[in-house]
Parts: structure tokens; C-alpha cells; sequence
């Protein structure tokens, strides 16, 4: 679980070091807040690299949307999103390598995400990201029920009809314990979902109007003096 991880953190670190401002076009923001609800899946099977979207033995996923997003955009590309999520341990499903466990699973997440969607301009629907962050994962599965996570995410939007849009990520989650990186810890979350973002709306002030109106002044002609003969 660890190889795939770190694997996510090296794709995050390869798409930044393209990242440089001398690319960043835009000078409007492209929102200003962005909300989204998704179905979330995740692999807590212990295992590695072996079989990583093994769905039918590892993955443990609700019917139901039960992942929410809230994203606030700062500037060039920045923003910050906090998300949370539920899911249900199943007995049928592969937890650290055993089954047979079962239990409640709930996961909060602050991370600072990065767009890259000015490399694909002018493809506006396209919309790539990597985030990091940190949270927090409660697993009844687990001696320790809460343990704090460092969080490393690459994603996609799809920007399909005006601001709705598709969006899909996968998240590498590496529990931070007595060990700093415990293996027992770690697991994998995926989400499908639906977005939509709020435009940036600018009111137009007094500054924009016209206050003065130059005109060429007159002089008014009143006529000779009264009783001139």
C-alpha cells in the first residue's frame, strides 16, 4: 500500500515542477467557490502494489453519494478544500490482508489543492489537479480508532455543462502514528462525483460610472443695456 502511495506523491512532484508562474495566463479567477458530492470507495487491504483496483475483494464502497467537497479558490491555481466522508467496512472484503471485520469508517480531510488547468488551455472542460493535506480517519476496525493521516490526492474535473461538472480522484491516505508512517495504517480512497463551481461576480461600483461630464462651457449672450438709443 506504501509503494502506491508514494507513487502518487511522485506524480504529484513531476506535475508540479512543470507548474511555473511564467505559464499562468489568466488573470480572472475561475471561481470563486466550488461544492461537490460523490460515491467514495476505499482499499484498506494491506496488501501492495499486488492487484491495487482489486474491486470484488478490497474495496468497500456505500450504494449511496456519501462523500462531500467544499473548495474556496485563492489565486494562480491555489485553493483549499475541505471534504469528509462515510463509508461500512464489510465483512467480505479484505481489511490488512484479513477478513471478517467489520465497522464504521469516517474520514475528514484540509488540503491545499493545485490546478492545471491553464496547460490545457483553451480545453476549458479539462481540468487536472494534485492536492496535499491533512486529516483525520475513524475505523472501529482498528485498537486505535482515530488515527491522523497526511493526504496526497490527484484528480480530474470535467467541466461538462457550464459549471457542472464530473470528478474523479484517488487519494493515497499514510497514517501518522508513534511510527510516523505506519503500514497498518495507510489505505487508498477513490471518488466519483459531481461538482459545481460559483463564479467570481464583480459589482460594478461607483469607480466604473462617469462622475464628472466635461463640457465646454457657454457663455450666455443677455443683450445690450436697456434704454441705449
Amino acid at each position: 500500500m506504501k509503494r502506491q502511495i508514494l507513487f502518487l506523491l511522485f506524480l504529484c512532484l513531476s506535475l508540479g515542477s512543470v507548474a511555473q508562474p511564467t505559464w499562468w495566463m489568466g488573470q480572472k479567477k475561475p471561481y470563486k467557490w466550488q461544492i461537490g458530492v460523490s460515491w467514495n470507495a476505499v482499499d484498506d487491504d494491506g496488501r501492495d502494489v499486488c492487484q491495487p483496483f482489486d474491486v470484488k475483494q478490497s474495496w468497500n464502497y456505500p450504494l449511496f453519494p456519501s462523500r462531500v467537497m467544499v473548495d474556496r479558490y485563492l489565486k494562480k491555481g491555489l485553493s483549499l478544500e475541505f471534504a469528509g466522508a462515510y463509508n461500512q467496512y464489510s465483512t467480505s472484503k479484505l481489511v490488512n490482508d484479513t477478513t471478517g471485520l467489520s465497522g464504521l469508517f469516517i474520514s475528514t480531510d484540509l488540503n491545499t489543492k493545485f490546478s492545471f488547468y491553464q496547460l490545457f488551455y483553451p480545453m476549458k472542460w479539462f481540468d487536472p489537479y494534485v492536492s496535499l493535506g491533512l486529516g483525520l480517519t475513524h475505523r472501529d476496525t482498528y485498537s486505535q480508532t482515530v488515527i491522523a493521516n497526511l493526504n496526497i490526492n490527484v484528480g480530474f474535473n470535467f467541466w461538462i455543462y457550464k459549471n457542472w461538472g464530473l470528478q474523479l480522484q484517488t487519494s493515497g491516505k499514510l497514517g501518522i502514528n508513534g511510527q510516523f508512517f505506519n503500514s497498518d495504517a495507510d489505505y487508498m480512497q477513490h471518488s466519483l462525483g459531481v461538482v459545481y463551481k460559483f463564479p467570481e461576480y464583480r459589482s460594478r461600483g461607483s469607480s466604473t460610472k462617469k462622475k464628472y461630464k466635461w463640457t465646454k462651457s457657454r457663455q450666455k449672450y443677455r443683450g445690450g443695456n436697456k434704454g441705449k438709443g
